[in-house]
């Protein structure tokens, strides 16, 4: 039934103006609201996009709530720790019963590759890069 319509995550934001520098000029992601609306709609590719709303009480979790479905992962995360974009450093944990292995910000599962950074307000963005599906045995 909810197939048919766009879906829309929303991010809180402790500081609405430096979420929008960060989402803007860090991720380079499209600023498609005026400069200084609440909510902050971002664009991305194939029109799928990110709203942040500044609820400056509201403490995100330490899990991600959006992820990026990206290409060429480890270059990616040098492009943006240049632009000041800060990752977690790995930490031990699998996906699809496969001990990841870390290399620099990178946990590589065999079929995925995963790195996590956090934006400026605490939020947690997951950036995947899909090696092959299903993992082989």
């Amino acid at each position: 039934m909810l197939n048919r319509f766009y879906v829309n995550p929303i991010l809180p934001a402790q500081d609405g103006d430096r979420a929008r520098k960060f989402y803007r000029d860090v991720l380079g992601l499209d600023l498609l609201t005026g400069p200084t609306d609440d909510p902050m709609v971002f664009g991305a590719a194939s029109g799928s996009s990110i709203a942040l709303t500044e609820l400056p009480d509201r403490i995100p979790p330490a899990y991600p709530m959006i992820s990026f479905m990206v290409e060429d992962i480890e270059n990616l995360v040098k492009e943006l720790k240049a632009r000041g974009a800060t990752f977690q450093p790995p930490g031990a944990g699998s996906f699809a019963g496969v001990e990841g292995q870390a290399e620099g910000e990178v946990m590589d599962f065999g079929a995925v590759k995963s790195a996590f950074l956090q934006d400026t307000e605490g939020n947690v963005i997951a950036l995947n890069e899909m090696m092959g599906w299903p993992p082989h045995e």
